[in-house]
């Protein structure tokens, strides 16, 4: 166990910094941006949040077990040449398609500031973090990414006050990314040997991981939607509510995603005879932490939305307990994703619980949002990840099971 210990330690640290930048800077850019700025910069930042998913392809969900199964330097640089191959390509199609959607849905005089929101929270499919997620290093997540961008909030903070310039934020963080991620790739490469990855090889590594990129991004799909549903059929004020409801929630899945993070490595490194037990502590933590995420979200959501964003586009009570009902959810169906069900080879059922949920929820999404307003939108997402989670918990239970009859069988034959 102490290894878990030493990587949740490190681990642990970066929601804690992640944490730090929307206390420095949502606070500001919310009382700046009034209602009709705030539901546009969070419909721009629902919109980049998407491409990041559709340019990460995948890599996010099946790069850390890769590299952490294969500990050569030059296999793990030529994975990662392969990851920057592919979504680089990607991130050159997605660009454009950003901005169209940001200049359709941003509000009269928000533009700007919601092209680049968009921008920001794209170039987040090609960060490094899935990387150093495999090889166990938080450090370097730290020192290229969570850092400079509490450094760049804090910034951007006070130069909004003095300034009332919303375009800083984002541009500013879409600066301290691209720096990040250039300068860690520069390491990476370097130790890599020779580079026998181009071009040639995009429409395989495509080939290859589309059954993952398609999962990713259908639930994807679902779970962005929401806000630039209600942002385009709700009135200004709920709408703002909302996007205040939402960035609670999405602020509180860097907490289920760090700990699958350091649940990654450490539930495949164990050997036969510790796989299934680590693969149950990893799961019970999710749910536990679900659980607590979704009290903590209903009772103070409401009121902490106020104090972070202001009292004008503070979130609704019963927004907030169906969000934090599908924060549970979530929580519990990372955990049996990536833990259980990818590492194992069981692809497929990933996949078809991820695109099953996606044609469910986005119209039940859009359908409940037009007929009772901004709550529908957050049931639809919630009954989006019932269907996501309840197709998964049966095959996750099977190999759960298969680990423990196979530690048996082991055991019997070979009982010293």
């Amino acid at each position: 166990m102490s290894s878990l210990w030493r990587r949740l330690a490190g681990f642990a640290g970066l929601p804690m910094i992640s944490m730090i930048t929307p206390l420095l800077v949502l606070p500001v850019l919310g009382r700046a941006a009034g209602q009709s700025g705030w539901a546009s910069v969070a419909t721009g930042e629902s919109i980049g949040t998407f491409a990041a998913i559709v340019v990460a392809y995948g890599w996010n969900t099946a790069g850390p077990p890769r590299v952490a199964l294969d500990p050569d330097p030059v296999a793990r640089a030529r994975l990662y040449r392969e990851s920057l191959l592919v979504r680089g390509a990607l991130a050159l199609l997605a660009v454009p398609v950003v901005v169209v959607l940001c200049l359709l849905l941003a509000a009269d005089g928000y533009a700007l500031p919601t092209v680049l929101m968009g921008l920001s929270g794209g170039v987040v499919g090609l960060s490094f973090a899935w990387y150093a997620v495999g090889t166990g290093d938080p450090r370097s997540i730290a020192v290229y990414e969570a850092v400079p961008r509490v450094v760049a909030a804090a910034v951007s903070a006070g130069l909004i006050v003095l300034t009332g310039q919303l375009v800083i934020y984002p541009l500013l963080a879409l600066t301290v990314s691209v720096t990040g991620i250039v300068l860690f790739s520069r390491g990476v490469l370097r130790q890599g040997g020779p580079a026998h990855v181009g071009v040639r090889d995009l429409r395989r590594l495509l080939w290859r991981d589309r059954a993952v990129a398609a999962i990713d991004t259908a639930g994807g799909a679902y779970a962005t939607v929401p806000v630039p549903v209600v942002s385009a059929l709700s009135p200004v004020a709920e709408a703002s509510a909302f996007a205040s409801a939402d960035k609670l929630y999405k602020f509180g899945q860097y907490v289920p995603i760090t700990l699958g993070n350091a649940f990654q490595s450490w539930t495949v490194e164990g050997g036969l005879a510790e796989r299934g037990r680590r693969l149950r502590v990893a799961l019970s933590a999710h749910v536990l932490l679900g659980a607590v995420g979704w009290a903590f979200l209903t009772a103070v959501g409401p009121w902490f939305s106020g104090v972070m964003f202001g009292a004008d586009v503070a979130a609704s009570r019963a927004v907030c307990f169906w969000l934090g009902a599908t924060f549970l959810l979530v929580s519990t169906r990372i955990s049996m994703t990536r833990h259980v069900l990818i590492p194992v080879g069981a692809v497929r059922v990933v996949f078809v619980s991820t695109v099953t949920s996606a044609v469910v929820g986005v119209p039940l999404i859009a359908a409940l949002c037009w007929a009772i307003g901004p709550v529908g939108a957050a049931i639809g997402l919630c009954l989006s990840e019932v269907v996501a989670t309840g197709i998964l918990t049966a095959p996750a239970l099977h190999h759960l099971r298969a680990w423990d009859r196979q530690l048996s069988t082991t055991t019997e034959e070979d009982p010293a």
